[in-house]
């Protein structure tokens, strides 16, 4: 599936793009069901690492750093007290990363299909689009935590930029239950600051500024709300975030996340997401 010379037109002038029906029930649903299966499956790890985007540098550990090649389990800040469960295990996680398009054979199929190729491709600034990341993205029903405003490239940084995402809709995606919200125009600014390794940091990671912060007005951002079966595709600039989902009803998705692997493009060696492998040529 390619962008239209008035998609991509539109993606260039908001820096996201929503394309409905894009995936199958069936394509979404046999996904999902691998999900349920890894975490039905799961052992409750030793190692309990529970992600937040808040105060990142502070919270992050080893078990986090160590995913960039691997499939890891991160539970919900809501899910736990006390170091135990305090909801049941399908519901307490936030995200599963990083690697699931590589290491599982279900995920590895959706993720490398033709029409990501073709849509990706038809973007038209990649001449070798590599696969650096994947990402199970929960969002559970009253415990789904907020994702604070931010920059995919802050994380995933090239030189030049060159990140950008597919963000797939594995259940509707609303404003009831935290749908994305992105600030229009806003990836034509550049990003602020980057997440690096810093070992002089407590936890190995810090922050390092570009340029001043930006103060946003949430007012201006645009609820990008989807039906299971959509996307959105997002520039690595562009401005998002997502409220915490308190509903009754949880909002399942899958992100990948791409860069150039041609054309002189640098993919930092002090970015936080680091492989023992070289990354995949999608």
């Amino acid at each position: 599936m390619k962008l239209t010379e008035e998609q991509a037109k539109q993606y260039k002038k908001d820096g996201f793009l929503i394309i409905r029906n894009f995936n199958t029930t069936e394509e979404v649903d046999k996904v999902r069901g691998e999900m349920k299966k890894l975490i039905d499956e799961l052992d409750t790890p030793s190692t309990i690492s529970i992600f937040t985007t808040k105060e990142q540098d502070r919270k992050i550990d080893d078990y986090f750093l160590g995913s960039g090649d691997k499939i890891r389990y991160f539970f919900e800040k809501g899910a736990i007290e006390d170091g135990k469960l305090v909801v049941p295990k399908e519901m307490a996680f936030n995200k599963v990363g990083h690697a699931l398009h590589d290491l599982n054979p279900k995920f590895e199929e959706f993720s490398y299909s033709q029409k990501i190729r073709d849509l990706i491709y038809s973007l038209g600034i990649y001449k070798k689009a590599l696969s650096v990341q994947s990402m199970y993205i929960f969002k559970n029903q009253k415990i789904g935590g907020e994702v604070d405003i931010h920059q995919d490239s802050t994380f995933l940084h090239t030189t030049p930029l060159s990140t950008h995402a597919i963000w797939f809709a594995f259940e509707d995606s609303t404003v009831e239950n935290g749908c994305l919200r992105g600030l229009p125009g806003s990836h034509t600014e550049g990003i602020t600051k980057r997440f690096i390794t810093d070992p002089n940091s407590v936890t190995g990671c810090s922050f390092t500024k570009l340029s001043e912060d930006k103060v946003y007005n949430k007012s201006d951002f645009v609820a990008l709300e989807c039906k299971k079966g959509d996307i959105i595709l997002l520039d690595g600039s562009l401005v998002h975030y997502s409220e915490p989902n308190t509903s009754p009803n949880s909002r399942h998705a899958y992100t990948l996340h791409f860069i150039e692997g041609d054309n002189g493009v640098i993919y930092e060696k002090n970015n936080w997401l680091q492989s023992e492998k070289p990354f995949r040529v999608l």
